[in-house]
């Protein structure tokens, strides 16, 4: 651990060596209270959340995180100085730890200046802290997701440009899978399987408050098997350098059964319904086991559309997000028999016209 946290501490003062960090951080902050102050229009919604703050985020730490990994591997390839790292009595695990600790690091400190805004909003109305905890660990826990992804393909090229471009691509796939865009080309089954994998539809379930371990489990799943891929890579390099061809197979046939296992758990958790914890004042997101029953008892799929338009009266405004996240949480508790539509009657008169 201690040669870890050296790896870790060594990446993170070279990263504020330079104007790297601080490039990162200004342009994360910049970007969040853009949108969050002026996109998402805080003082004209009258409601006192900070959820505009992370509705953007999933898509913005793809960038950031693109940006900030392409040169932890990349450099160390370009440079020839991988292939030394190799020989010394530091482990590839080690160094794959170090340089994730250290970008993560880099993020929780951009997460923590952020804190004012909600003790701010706490300030001027009553804000629900739950939400608040869930849009933090929903965030460390996809960003930890994408830096495992950034640093394997980091690991892949020494070239930081591909580097930042796959990357990107490759979080973005993540993204668009469970994108309402996308899951509503395929039904309620397939939009249900693709809101499963999918890093954005699981982010949304954390930051409305309610912590569920199958999407904290996801997260890791992704850590875990890019950490894999990420030690096979370096592995990969020692082979180059020493010739052995021996164990070459052992370490393919390892990583794919830890790899194969590690997303194989997701299919096991996701039985375990019960394994969630409602952070919300009140419990709002807590469904009864007789309104689960009878979503049990659907014999055809269920659809539910919500009208909510952009021009409601202010005073109702507050309610229309904790109304659109409870239909949410039926359509998670219908197990894909349930299908939530929301529908803005200013910008879709004809759907607006069909609810007669």
């Amino acid at each position: 651990m201690s040669n870890v946290l050296r790896i870790a501490r060594k990446e993170l003062s070279s990263f504020f060596a330079s104007p790297a960090a601080f490039i990162f951080i200004g342009v994360f902050l910049a970007v969040s209270l853009f949108i969050f102050f002026w996109v998402e229009r805080f003082f004209a919604r009258n409601i006192a959340d900070v959820r505009p703050l992370f509705d953007w985020m999933p898509i913005l730490l793809i960038f950031l995180i693109s940006a900030m990994t392409m040169r932890m591997w990349s450099e160390e390839r370009r440079s020839g100085t991988l292939e030394f790292l190799m020989t010394t009595p530091v482990t590839p695990l080690e160094l794959v730890l170090g340089k994730f600790l250290a970008c993560f690091m880099l993020v929780g400190i951009a997460l923590a200046l952020t804190l004012p805004v909600p003790i701010t909003v706490s300030l001027v109305g009553p804000l629900d802290w739950g939400p608040v905890v869930g849009c933090y660990v929903a965030t460390l826990a996809l960003a930890a997701a994408y830096i495992s992804i950034g640093l394997f393909i980091s690991a892949r090229t020494d070239n930081q440009v591909v580097s930042l471009i796959l990357t990107t691509l490759v979080c973005g796939i993540f993204y668009l899978l469970g994108s309402q865009a996308l899951t509503g080309l395929f039904g309620n089954a397939g939009g249900e399987t693709l809101r499963l994998v999918g890093s954005g539809s699981r982010f949304e379930s954390i930051a409305r408050g309610v912590i569920d371990l199958r999407d904290i489990y996801y997260y890791l799943s992704i850590f875990g098997v890019f950490l894999v891929l990420n030690l096979y890579a370096l592995e990969s390099v020692r082979w180059s350098a020493t010739g052995r061809e021996k164990r070459h197979w052992q370490w393919r046939l390892a990583a794919l059964l830890v790899g194969a296992n590690l997303i194989a758990a997701n299919l096991w958790l996701g039985q375990l319904s019960w394994a969630r914890a409602d952070l919300t004042a009140g419990n709002i997101y807590s469904i009864s086991k007789a309104t689960k029953t009878y979503l049990g008892q659907l014999q055809e799929p269920l659809l539910i559309r919500g009208y909510f338009s952009s021009e409601t009266h202010p005073l109702l405004a507050p309610l229309v997000p904790r109304l659109r996240d409870l239909l949410k949480e039926y359509e998670i508790a219908g197990k894909g028999k349930v299908r939530v539509e929301i529908i803005d009657p200013m910008h879709e008169p004809a759907l607006e016209a069909d609810r007669f």
